[in-house]
């Protein structure tokens, strides 16, 4: 992968992968402002494209979703959403899209597979060590990105300290526990009948709490939907808006998907 830091009349490029959760808020807001966009996929689970040295250099993160702009590079999800759909400027937005980014929902998906799942508990360990030690060697081969390697390295470090056997079951039901608790906020709000969030228009908050909602379904936690009208009408709403199959929002894993992206079959 090489490629400058922004692209000079081009449209925009977005690194992406399409189970990623973040990623899928990107090519939500995108598909919402009706902007026109390469896809490129970033293998992060088997390859782990994401620590390539170029890839480095665009987003000293190592995470997706990255958008390259022909002024600039944008690494975070919420920049991207800003981007397409315009800064998060009132109050009450910043309210609902500060309440999203400050949830660690990593800690709701995998915490809830390896609390179900004994093998996980064992396997999901080794794949983040196992990612840690690739990014130390990374470090060793490119010095010139060492620190950006290592800090990351700490970062793996503390996600295999946090998804430990003996902690993880708590850690699932307590991010579990918060997830119905935005749910039952969001209901609350919502009893109104408005038809976006923060009206009068679609905004940066339903494109996160829509992509929230899908994971829900993801985790297992769907069935709570129904059992808040308020929040199932405004669900129902978000999926039937064009955005939502353009930006291929998942509320389930597919296998076959994610294999097809890294074997470059299939969409990116």
């Amino acid at each position: 992968m090489t490629e400058s830091a922004t692209l000079s009349g081009a449209r925009p490029r977005l690194y992406q992968t399409p189970s990623s959760y973040y990623s899928m808020i990107a090519r939500l807001a995108l598909a919402e402002g009706g902007i026109a966009y390469e896809r490129v996929f970033v293998d992060i689970h088997f390859r782990m494209s994401q620590q390539q040295p170029d890839y480095v250099r665009l987003n000293p993160g190592m995470t997706v979703p990255t958008l390259v702009l022909a002024d600039r590079v944008l690494v975070e999800s919420r920049d991207i959403a800003e981007y397409a759909l315009g800064a998060t400027t009132d109050a009450e937005t910043k309210v609902w899209v500060d309440l999203h980014y400050g949830y660690p929902i990593e800690e709701l998906t995998f915490g809830g597979i390896l609390a179900r799942n004994p093998l996980a508990r064992i396997m999901i360990p080794k794949r983040l060590d196992a990612a840690r030690r690739q990014i130390l060697a990374h470090a060793a081969r490119n010095p010139d990105l060492a620190s950006i390697y290592e800090a990351r390295a700490k970062v793996f470090a503390g996600r295999i300290k946090a998804f430990e056997p003996d902690a993880v079951v708590a850690l699932s039901q307590r991010r579990r526990a918060e997830a119905i608790g935005f749910m039952d906020r969001l209901e609350q709000t919502l009893r109104d009948r408005r038809p976006v969030l923060v009206p009068p228009v679609y905004g940066v908050a339903d494109v996160v709490w829509t992509v929230f909602l899908g994971r829900m379904e993801f985790a297992g936690l769907g069935d709570e939907i129904p059992r808040r009208p308020a929040l199932a009408r405004y669900w129902t709403a978000m999926q039937s808006r064009p955005s939502f199959a353009a930006a291929d929002i998942w509320t389930k894993f597919h296998i076959g998907r994610l294999i097809g992206g890294i074997l470059g079959i299939g969409r990116g």
